[in-house]
Formats: structure tokens, sequence, C-alpha cells
């Protein structure tokens, strides 16, 4: 909020009309006018021209002693979410915050977010290594290479991806989803959260979000209930490891606009067909 105002993404500030001023449409190169402004009024200004304040949709007013144009502070801006750039580790790309109020708390978050890529790529490379290996034991035990038909069991692959789930109110979530195949049905994946408070430039656990044992069982009791609820409409679940779920420090959540979501592991709670099953927790419940 700004003075009272929501402050919108893209808004770059806000006019005050001081005396009735004109707004038009702008292609360019001629004014089409519009309607009078009145003063008093207060508009959202998402863009600027020489001598012109855009209110968006092509429509400007000029920026003369009529109105009283101000830009929000920078902490107002970042609360409306960070840019990104994409860095590589060997060929997984991962986010790096480009800027932030804060230089040290910048750098302080993208060096967590480089480490978690940096060792998945050096997994990834030890996988490589493990592939070789095994490839050459198969050889010395048989006389002959892996054959086609059992190529199958000797393809490991390791990749790991990320999702931006939350960019606002000056907090960050990110998922980094870490995947591994070395031969079988299928590969198995991994989720690990990365949720941080912009302003410290900390990382947040979920005993930073839920910080009584009265709070964490609150969450585990509605988690419980959902899961349960969604199971009796058909969902896959395990029902009899239902009750059994933990609410570990280090259990990966997101936050939401109106708490968080917490997330599951591949068959914690349900068969792999499921992935990795979630459920949304208002603050409501536990704060």
């Amino acid at each position: 909020m700004w003075d009272g105002a929501e402050l919108k993404k893209g808004q770059i500030g806000r006019l005050t009309v001081l005396k009735n001023t004109e707004l038009y449409k702008w292609d360019g190169s001629k004014k089409t006018p519009s309607r009078t402004l009145k003063a008093g009024e207060k508009y959202r200004i998402y863009t600027f021209l020489p001598g012109k304040l855009g209110l968006g949709g092509g429509y400007y007013i000029d920026r003369d002693n009529k109105v009283k144009y101000e830009t929000p502070s920078n902490i107002k801006v970042q609360a409306l979410g960070v840019n990104f750039t994409k860095k590589y580790a060997g060929d997984f790309a991962y986010p790096q915050i480009t800027s932030l109020v804060d230089n040290a708390a910048k750098d302080r978050i993208n060096a967590i977010i480089k480490n978690h890529f940096e060792e998945s790529y050096a997994n990834a490379q030890n996988l490589e290594d493990e592939e070789e290996e095994h490839r050459w034991d198969y050889y010395y035990d048989h006389g002959y290479h892996v054959p086609e038909e059992e190529e199958w069991m000797y393809n490991y692959e390791y990749n790991v991806s990320y999702k931006i789930k939350y960019n606002e109110n000056n907090l960050l979530s990110i998922l980094v989803f870490d995947y591994m195949y070395t031969g079988g049905a299928h590969g198995m994946s991994t989720v690990t959260s990365y949720n941080f408070d912009l302003f410290k430039g900390v990382e947040l656990k979920m005993f930073d979000v839920a910080k009584t044992s009265t709070a964490r069982n609150k969450i585990k009791k509605y988690a419980i209930t959902d899961i349960k609820n969604r199971a009796a409409r058909g969902e896959m679940f395990f029902a009899e490891d239902i009750n059994d779920i933990t609410l570990a420090n280090d259990r990966p959540f997101y936050f939401t606009n109106t708490g968080i979501a917490i997330k599951f592991y591949e068959y914690e709670v349900a068969p792999y067909a499921a992935g990795m099953p979630e459920v949304k927790v208002p603050y409501k419940v536990f704060k």
C-alpha cells in the first residue's frame, strides 16, 4: 500500500490533479482529447514521455503546474516483485536476482540459489561417471558392451529445474526440482523450497513462518483434513499414511497470496502417478 492506495505492478508513480487538466489520447504525433480530470483526483502513472505522464492505455496528461507527480520509494517498488536473470551451472539454468535495495541481501540470496544448482551439476557429473563405470562392469562381466535391449537400464539421467512461485510483498519463493534416473521403471524427483525475506536477505524455513508447535499442529491438522477430503473425492492418496505426515523445519513450502502451500515428496502421501501433492493453508489457520 502507498498512502492508502494499492501500488500496482508496472506503476511508476502517481499524480494528484491540482487544477482541472485535459486527459488525451496520444498516438505519437497528435492529441485526441478524451475528458477533463478534476482537481483533487488521483491517478496511477505507468509511463512518461517528455512533458507527458501516461495513465495507461495510451492516455496522457501534460506534466505541468496543474498536476503533482510523485514516485514511490525503492522499498515499495521492490515489494511489487524483483527481476531475475538466468545463469548456468553446466547445462542447468538458475535464477539470480538482478537488484535489491540492499545489495548485500541480494548477494546472500543469489549465493544460496547458485550453490544448489552447482551441487546439482556436480551430482550430474558424478552420475555420468557412475554410468560409465557400470557400463564397463557389464563389459568385464559379459565380454561385450551393453546390448540395445538393455540400454534403458544404463542411460542414467540427472536434471534440475525451478519454478518461481511467489514474488511479492518482499517475499520470494522458489521451488527447485532435482530428477535422477538410474534405470528401472522411472526416475525419482525431489523438491527443495527456498523462501526469502528480501528486506533482510535471509532464508525462511517452516519454523520461521509457523513459529510455535501449536501453529504447526494446526497446519498439520488442516493438511490431514484436506487430503482426506480430496481422497474421498477420488484423488490418489495413501489413506493409511496420511496421519503420519510430519512438519519438520525443512518441509518444502512456498508463500501464496493468502498463506502458504506445503509440498509432499513422491510416495510420501500418494503413489508415483500423483507426483508431489501440495496443500494450501490459509494464514488464518495458524496465525
